[in-house]
């Protein structure tokens, strides 16, 4: 049977490594073995909720004190007629932030915007301020909610990492 140049050349490099690794050289490998290490350690989640919220609260310190947005109040005659029934203190990790349930006859995007300019000038004083909209006289019916950011750490209390979604201080759905 004649042979082909190439298998016999491989069967040439494959008898002299076979002969140099009997000889103790080091043999050739057409595949490296990798360098194996211990498995790491599983990543456990912090056992206590004082260590996320300190860390939370040193990035919202080391944030710098600006205010976000306009605070002037708008024209009083523009403004919808609201009541805030419910005020809750909702501070945390450094943030001072109020939670409001605003009743409001109001349904258009239009009238929670004016609403939101409103209370963003009248809770100056808060980082971060949370609107719930309902109706009373339909039986609390949601229409909507706000939320208001009055410094880089409201924002961030907020959730937006990245920044402020408005450069106004506020994001305002009407429910649909």
């Amino acid at each position: 049977m004649p042979r082909s140049p190439a298998c016999i050349a491989a069967l040439i490099v494959l008898v002299v490594g076979l002969c140099a690794g009997c000889a103790g050289e080091k043999g050739i490998s057409a595949v490296q073995t990798p360098e194996l290490r211990a498995v790491p350690a599983i990543a456990e989640p912090a056992r206590s909720s004082k260590t996320s919220s300190s860390s939370m609260q040193a990035d919202i310190a080391a944030l710098p004190d600006l205010k976000v947005g306009s605070f002037e109040r708008p024209d009083e005659a523009k403004v919808p007629e609201y009541e805030i029934l419910d005020r809750t203190s909702a501070d945390r990790a450094g943030a001072h932030a109020v939670r409001l349930l605003v009743d409001s006859r109001s349904r258009t995007q239009a009238d929670f915007e004016i609403i939101a300019r409103d209370l963003k000038a009248r809770f100056a004083g808060y980082d971060a301020i949370s609107v719930e909209f309902t109706d009373t006289h339909d039986v609390l019916a949601y229409t909507g909610a706000a939320l208001i950011y009055n410094t880089p750490a409201g924002v961030y209390y907020m959730g937006f990492v990245y920044g402020p979604p408005s450069p106004k201080g506020y994001y305002v759905r009407a429910a649909e």
